[in-house]
């Protein structure tokens, strides 16, 4: 038996940021086996051009990154999600594996961030130890880019997951993440929730005016950032603009949740469960 990984992202450009999630988390699974063939793979085309083009550098796509391990003689095959939800981008993933998943003796896939309520309350209790002394009484907003989900799809989320769908992991994440922080949103820039509710339901409320508390803004994205490649980071500078306007005060952690320790024992649990 050969063990291969292939660890997918949406990719980024910024070499800083991505040794301190993407590099450092496949240094953290090359330290728990040993013998596996690990390789990263970026989903973002546009990415993985920007690192050809400026420094030559080849990063894969997962079509390619999963026949380059057939290539080496892995027999193995385990696929490593780096995203929150079960989006269409992570079903997208599901097929093209499920594809090649014939050249091997053995393919899984592993499943994203939050996948069912014992993940939203395990992910709620990271951000706890990451963020409780920083947040305190403050309000506490969680941004990521979309709510939507394969489960929107009954048809689909019936095939790939039977009872086990999972249809409402933000609302799910929102109330766990209220077992810690009293004062905590969820918002997206695509879906149900976006900021401005959140900021409505805010200054609807008696007890408090703006001025009152801090709003601490994290992004729910793996990699996060003001150069990174992905639509929470694009708009994270007018989401601040946007609460300062309404007359909060904002302390942002601009930073992707790969970046903390706590999230990062996250994903790695997800690749245990497979492997046992």
């Amino acid at each position: 038996m050969k063990q291969g990984i292939v660890v997918v992202n949406h990719g980024t450009a910024n070499h800083e940021i991505r040794e301190k999630t993407i590099d450092e988390f496949i240094l953290s699974i090359g330290d728990r086996l040993e013998d596996a063939e690990i390789v990263c793979a970026y989903t973002n085309s546009d990415v993985r051009k920007i690192l050809r083009e400026k420094s030559g550098e080849k990063i894969q796509n997962v079509k390619a990154a999963i026949l380059g391990m057939k290539e080496k003689g892995v027999t193995h095959l385990i696929v490593v999600t780096t995203d929150i939800l079960e989006s269409l981008e992570n079903k997208k993933l599901r097929e093209d594996v499920s594809g090649l998943a014939g050249l091997f003796k053995e393919v899984q896939i592993t499943k994203p961030l939050i996948s069912s309520p014992m993940d939203a309350d395990i992910t709620a209790r990271a951000f706890h130890g990451a963020f409780g002394e920083i947040a305190g009484e403050n309000i506490l907003v969680v941004i990521a880019e979309n709510d939507k989900t394969v489960y929107d799809d009954p048809e689909y989320a019936e095939m790939f997951f039977g009872e086990e769908a999972f249809k409402s992991p933000m609302d799910s994440l929102e109330q766990s993440l209220r077992k810690y922080f009293p004062e905590s949103h969820v918002a997206s820039i695509n879906g149900s929730k976006k900021l401005y509710k959140v900021i409505k339901e805010l200054n609807g409320r008696d007890d408090m005016k703006p001025s009152d508390k801090k709003v601490i803004l994290i992004p729910l994205e793996f990699i996060a950032g003001e150069d990174i490649e992905n639509q929470v980071s694009v708009e994270f500078a007018g989401l601040i603009s946007r609460l300062k306007d309404e007359g909060y005060q904002v302390e942002e952690y601009f930073k992707g949740l790969g970046e903390y320790d706590a999230f990062q024992r996250l994903f790695m649990k997800h690749l245990y469960e497979v492997i046992s």
